[in-house]
Parts: structure tokens; sequence; C-alpha cells
């Protein structure tokens, strides 16, 4: 008797645990697949751009740090500043200037590291860095990344993944007006320079990258075949560059942008400038997060 009374004692502990586990798991997927879109959405609705300065001030230094540490900036945090490069940038860049919301104060700094990304952040940053310039072949390509990045900040994807991703923390934090602590920094740069955004987010993207490349009356082919070039040599080599491992050029993606209207029949920019621009990091300097 004893024991039978030990052995359904033991059962009734074990499913308490299992009815427990699946309240919880229950929970983690509400809060993961229901709450935390929702209140992602609703800061990104009504949360002032101002609000995200601060916090990008904190991520970009926590995303550099990372970088440093990890031997991709041998010689350090440094801003490429060639002037010829810097005009060419700013000509890119204006030439997506209509597509982008009015409130939106877009910033951009290309830094020397052995990356071949570009990174949008909260606050309306852009962190270009300077391997990208090895993967791209022509200006439109160029161009077409750019203005994929700023389709993410046009409609504050970064802000809205890092909410979701942090559970929150980070609305909290900026809504306080704390500064994170070293380990959601950490955390965090982490996410940045190695999780992906949704395959939702990277089609919306890819949407407006389009848009801004038919407003710049640019023509889109050499982001089409740049995509289809990467996915072909790379496919999901773990070695590839890390542009693919952050945004992932699936076969639908590459489709999509290969059957898309023409966008137009403009070069970016011209031999002498595109060439100015792939040697912008001729001249660097100490990199300073802008405030």
């Amino acid at each position: 008797m004893e024991q039978t009374e030990e052995s359904g004692t033991l059962w009734d502990v074990i499913r308490r645990l299992c009815l427990w586990s699946g309240v919880l798991g229950g929970f983690v997927a509400l809060m993961s697949l229901v709450v935390l879109p929702l209140v992602a959405d609703a800061a990104v609705k009504w949360l002032p751009r101002a609000y995200e300065k601060n916090y990008s001030r904190q991520i970009e230094a926590a995303v550099i740090h990372s970088l440093v540490s990890s031997g991709k900036m041998p010689n350090g945090a440094r801003a490429c500043q060639a002037p010829a490069g810097i005009l060419a940038l700013n000509k890119i860049f204006r030439g997506f200037q209509g597509a982008v919301p009015g409130e939106a104060r877009i910033s951009v700094t290309v830094l020397e590291a052995d990356v071949a990304n570009a990174l949008a952040l909260p606050g309306d940053r852009m962190l270009i860095f300077s391997k990208l310039f090895e993967l791209t072949d022509h200006p439109n390509a160029f161009a077409g990344v750019v203005a994929h990045e700023l389709g993410h900040l046009a409609a504050r994807h970064p802000l809205r993944s890092l909410v979701e991703r942090s559970y929150g923390a980070m609305l909290l934090s900026l809504l306080v007006g704390d500064r994170m602590t070293d380990a959601m920094q950490t955390s965090i740069s982490r996410q940045v320079l190695s999780a992906a955004a949704s395959r939702e987010l990277e089609h919306e993207a890819d949407v407006a990258a389009l848009e801004f490349m038919r407003s710049a009356g640019l023509d889109s082919s050499a982001l089409a075949g740049f995509h289809a070039n990467m996915h072909q040599t790379y496919g999901q080599d773990a070695d590839q560059p890390a542009l693919f491992q952050t945004h992932p050029t699936s076969r639908a993606r590459i489709d999509f942008i290969l059957n898309a209207p023409k966008t137009g029949d403009g070069v970016a920019l011209n031999e002498l400038e595109w060439q100015a621009l792939r040697e912008i990091c001729t001249q660097t300097a100490p990199h300073r997060i802008p405030g």
C-alpha cells in the first residue's frame, strides 16, 4: 500500500510538472507570436523617431565593440573619409532622398571592416562595412543594397525587430531613458550582426528597395544579378559573406527581384565616381559615433 501511494504521489508530481510546462510553453508562445508583435507595432506607430537616437548610439557602440573584439576591425573603429568617395556616396543618397519619409533623418557611415554587409540601426542610422565593395561590381548593385537598408529604416524595421527579440526590455529601457546593461548591449549587438530580419520584413524592404530605385530612375537589374550570383556562388555555405548570412537570399526572393517591372535605365554613378566610392577607405579617421 505504501509503495502504491508513493508511486501515485510521484505520478501526481510528474503530471503537475507537465501541466505547468505546457502552461509555460503556451505563455511563451503567446508572448512571442502575439503580444510582442503587437507591442512592436505600437512602438513603431506611436513612438517619435527621436526616441531612438540615444538608444541607437548604445547599439552602434556595442556593434563596433563586438567587431573590434572579434578581429573584424584590426585597425580599430575607423571611418572611411576619402573626399571623392564621400561625394559619390552622397550622390547615391541624394537620388533616394525623395522616397524616404520626411521625418526620417538618415545618417550613414562607411567603416573599415572585414565584413561584407550594411546594417540598418534604430535612430535612422546606417553602417556600411568596407568589404561590401568587394562583392558589388556595379554601382547599381551597391545602390540596391543601400536602397534595401533604406527600406528597413523607412519602415522602422530595426526598432520593430529589436523590441520583439529583446522581449520588450529594449522598449522599457527606451521609454524610461535608462542605459542598456552590458549584458543587454552584448545580446543586442549579436542579434544585429548575426540575426536576419523575418522573411516578411525582408520582403517589405525588397519591395521598398525597388520603389526607391524606380523613384531614382535606376536600373535594378544589377541588383537582381548580384543576388543571383551570390546565391549561386555561396548558397547555404557557412563561409558565405555576412550580408547573406543576415539577409538570406531565397530562390523566391531572387525571382521577385528578377521578375519585377523595370525600374529605370539610369546608373547611380559614372565610372570615375564608382571607382572613387570603392576607394573611400584610402583615407580614414577614428570613428566618433554621432550624437
